[in-house]
Order: structure tokens, then C-alpha cells, then sequence
């Protein structure tokens, strides 16, 4: 059955199953992009398991479905441009790469993300939150606008808000096995991001999810949507300054002087290791 004619629970569940094959490729080659990844595929079996359980109640599952299809489908699409890049490079491993480094194919807010991964005193969960930040204040706004630009209709802001509330119910349970995963004690280097995590947690996927519904509406005014696409644009950057190079010297001191006493102490898991 090919996915046009799907349900949606089972549309959704494909997109996890392309994820979980993510993963697994980023473990196996000990690629940071791994815990993101994780972290997607958690949440995107959790929708899945929603939508088959009718809990909650979505006005209009193939609406749910195709969102999620669409969202996925950008990252997929970054994700390979990367890995074109990669391949195409000569040399091996550059070291710390800046974002003008890697080519325009790749948006630039995951430009960002993959060269702030480069750094040598990167943490896993800086990992997993800067990607976030990209896919939630960059590729849902365009996905929204998307999906309305092909439709025509932006009457589902109730379910939207339904997808906000399940996904966030969950992210407490996918940051301990992020952390069981691939960091024993997370918790440990939280005080490294405590103005910066609140992604992380059920009130922040909210509010990044509702903010992407908002800057969606902006991109599809013509009086704003300049302004918009800088704005989505550079909102990734922003917040790995603010983590990397916070204005206040006396932070940026400690946090520097943090970084090159506290190891990152990623593990990786042993292969064939159930990712639920």
C-alpha cells in the first residue's frame, strides 16, 4: 500500500520508522546528528501511537498527518544535502567548521547547527537543542506555510494545538532515555544551558510550536514576509550565541572555563540496541 492511501496513524508511523533508519546510521557512524534524530523519532512515535488511539481527538487526522509528513520531510531533505556535502569533501575531517563553510544547498539555520556541532567543546545536548531550534522556529513555519499555500485553508489551529499538548506531555520521559541513550547524568550538565533548556521541556515545545504557527501567519503576508524569512533565518544563530557567547563576560568567562573542565561524556550505544 503506498502511503498516499494510508491511514494516518500509519502515515505517521512511516515518517518514525525513516527516522529510527536515521538513527541507526548516525550511531553506527557516531555522528552527533544521532540524539537529535532520537529525540525525533520519540516524538514522532508518540503522535503516532496518538493518532491510533484517537487520544486525543483530532478534528482532522489527515491534516495531523501530512504535517508531519511535511515537517519530516524538510529535515530528511537538510539532512541529505549534508550528506552530500560530506561525501563530496576531500581531506577528511576539517576540524571546526564555520557555517559559510558548508554549501547554500543546506538552510542556513542547519548550517549553523552542523558547524556549532564541530566545535570541540560541543555538548550532546547542545546538539539536540540547537537542532530543535532550527526545526521548530525554521522548517514548521515553512511547513505551515506549505501546506496552506497548497491548500488554501488554515482552519486547524485546534488540532495544532492538540499535536503541541501531546508532544510536550512527552519530553520529560524522551530527555531521560536521550540521557540514558547517549549521556549518563544529563542532568549533571544542565547548570551549563539554565537560561537556554526551557526548549526542552513540555512549556517550551509549546511556545516554540506556537511561535511557528505565528511567524507561519507572517510569512504568508506579503507586507511581512521579508522580514519573516530573516527573521526564522536567524533565529538558530542566535541562540548558539547566546549558549556559546552569552553578553555577560563575567558568564561567557565561567562557561568557557565550564566547557574545558567538564567533559562531553557522550556514550554511544551498543549496536542493535532497541531505540524504545
Amino acid at each position: 500500500m503506498t502511503a498516499e492511501f494510508m491511514i494516518p496513524a500509519a502515515k505517521v508511523t512511516l515518517v518514525a520508522e525513516l527516522l529510527a533508519d536515521r538513527v541507526r546510521q548516525y550511531e553506527t557512524t557516531q555522528d552527533h546528528r544521532a540524539a537529535f534524530a532520537y529525540t525525533y523519532y520519540r516524538l514522532t512515535t508518540t503522535l503516532a501511537t496518538g493518532l491510533d488511539t484517537g487520544t486525543p481527538a483530532f478534528n482532522d487526522p489527515p491534516w495531523v498527518a501530512e504535517l508531519c509528513e511535511t515537517l519530516a520531510s524538510a529535515y530528511f531533505s537538510a539532512m541529505d544535502s549534508v550528506d552530500v556535502w560530506l561525501a563530496g569533501r576531500s581531506g577528511g575531517d576539517t576540524g571546526e567548521l564555520q557555517p559559510d563553510d558548508l554549501p547554500d544547498s543546506i538552510p542556513r539555520p542547519w548550517r549553523d547547527v552542523f558547524a556549532a556541532s564541530s566545535f570541540r567543546h560541543s555538548y550532546m545536548l547542545e546538539d539536540v537543542l540547537f537542532s530543535m531550534m532550527a526545526h521548530m522556529s525554521y522548517d514548521l513555519p515553512e511547513a505551515l506555510r506549505h501546506m496552506a499555500t497548497s491548500t488554501g485553508d488554515r482552519g486547524r489551529i485546534a488540532d495544532f494545538h492538540r499535536m503541541n499538548e501531546l508532544l510536550a506531555s512527552c519530553i520529560d520521559v524522551v530527555q531521560d532515555d536521550l540521557s540514558s541513550r547517549y549521556l549518563h547524568g544529563l542532568s549533571s550538565l544542565d547548570r551549563l544551558f539554565t537560561r537556554s533548556d526551557e526548549l526542552l521541556t513540555n512549556y517550551g515545545i509549546r511556545v516554540a510550536r506556537g511561535l511557528a504557527w505565528f511567524n507561519c501567519d507572517r510569512l504568508l503576508d506579503p507586507d511581512a514576509t521579508e522580514e519573516a524569512s530573516r527573521s526564522i533565518g536567524r533565529s538558530t544563530a542566535a541562540l548558539i550565541s547566546e549558549i556559546r557567547s552569552p553578553g555577560d563576560w563575567k558568564l561567557r568567562s565561567g562557561l568557557w572555563i565550564l566547557r574545558r573542565l567538564i567533559p562531553d561524556r557522550r556514550h554511544w550505544p551498543t549496536p542493535g540496541t532497541p531505540l524504545v
